[in-house]
């Protein structure tokens, strides 16, 4: 298996736009989200569904003034979410891959080892980003450029993690306890890989019933926000999270394992280690990969999807949750479910039948 170091890749950018890594952590809590639409009559109805639609994809900021969803539609079925980009929304110089799929399975409940472990509930901001601080994305970039969606790219995230680094405890600032960590992880070692690469920093691996599927080395990036050095130096560690990607069009015979157990909805395992023990270990849900493919591609073709939310979701405001059990819905208005993907289970647990008793 060809191994790769990923300390950038353009994952590294749109993380630090996800999880706000320049961020002010003196400025006031108040999510800039809650601008979107601010002005439309519906506002207090149409902010709920707008900020869904947001946390479905893996590079939009929860606390952000995100766009009001104008050439874009998600919805999420099973464990899995869906964002779809129209090829307008897209954007590319050079050659046009079209339109945008991305397909993304959470890790939610990470466990820690020997060298670290996930980021606490108080270690997270209390804000509209700390739910997405604890989880690992795993993504699958589908594009159209023939207007049947292809395998592109793949993209995994860790959740944030204090790593176990030696000597950190005595260090006063920020910046020192960042740059110690950074200069650990790159010292990490696993030897050279088939290719000659050295294989340098954290070993990402995902399993299945098949074995190992995949592979990566992550060195990583501080993504935990500015702190005084006073906080950071009392909390002993600097947040970090672990970033892989893989071309899927150049790797698709490497990864067709891979591809299988997603598409055949096989629980994943997911392990984070570094030589000397375990930085994080958890499961990787697929339930559900096909029919959102499906449900996405639909959305992709549908007219429908040039519309902003504001105007696509107006006929939905007010008629309540079980409007969405009721009618036959367009694929580009899934989006406008304003119910969370716990609210949507509980309300589906709710309406099974119940089973008779036994006697």
């Amino acid at each position: 298996m060809r191994i790769r170091s990923v300390l950038a890749l353009g994952l590294a950018a749109g993380a630090l736009a996800l999880l706000g890594a320049c961020e002010d952590k003196s400025l006031p809590r108040v999510a800039q989200a809650s601008h979107v639409a601010e002005d439309n009559p519906d506002h207090g109805a149409l902010w709920p569904i707008l900020l869904q639609h947001c946390l479905r994809s893996p590079s939009c900021d929860p606390m952000s003034k995100f766009s009001e969803g104008a050439g874009q539609a998600s919805n999420f079925i099973g464990a899995v979410n869906y964002f779809v980009e129209s090829a307008d929304i897209v954007k590319e110089g050079g050659r046009d891959y079209g339109g945008r799929i991305t397909l993304s399975m959470i890790a939610p409940r990470g466990d820690g080892g020997a060298a670290g472990r996930p980021l606490t509930l108080d270690e997270t901001a209390s804000d509209l980003r700390g739910p997405r601080n604890r989880q690992s994305w795993l993504s699958i970039e589908y594009r159209a450029p023939s207007g049947e969606p292809e395998p592109y790219f793949l993209a995994f995230r860790s959740a944030q993690i204090a790593i176990k680094v030696p000597g950190v405890e005595t260090l006063k600032t920020q910046d020192a306890i960042s740059n110690r960590t950074g200069d650990y992880l790159a010292g990490l070692s696993w030897g050279k890989g088939a290719d000659g690469d050295d294989r340098a920093g954290a070993k990402v691996e995902i399993r299945g019933e098949a074995g190992v599927l995949l592979t990566g080395y992550s060195i990583g990036l501080a993504l935990g926000g500015k702190v005084k050095d006073e906080d950071a130096a009392k909390r002993g560690f600097e947040p970090w999270s672990f970033y892989v990607s893989r071309n899927l069009r150049d790797d698709k015979a490497e990864l067709a394992n891979l591809m299988k157990a997603i598409t055949s909805g096989e629980t994943l395992t997911l392990t984070i280690a570094a030589p000397n023990g375990a930085i994080l270990q958890d499961a990787i849900y697929t339930t559900g990969f096909p029919a959102a493919l499906k449900e996405g591609s639909a959305a992709l073709k549908d007219p429908r999807l040039s519309q902003a939310l504001t105007q696509r979701c107006a006929p939905y405001i007010g008629q309540g949750a079980m409007v969405w059990n009721e009618l036959d819905v367009a694929p580009a208005n899934h989006t406008c479910d304003p119910r969370s993907s716990d609210q949507r289970q509980a309300a589906e647990a709710a309406r099974a039948p119940k089973p008779k008793p036994t006697r």
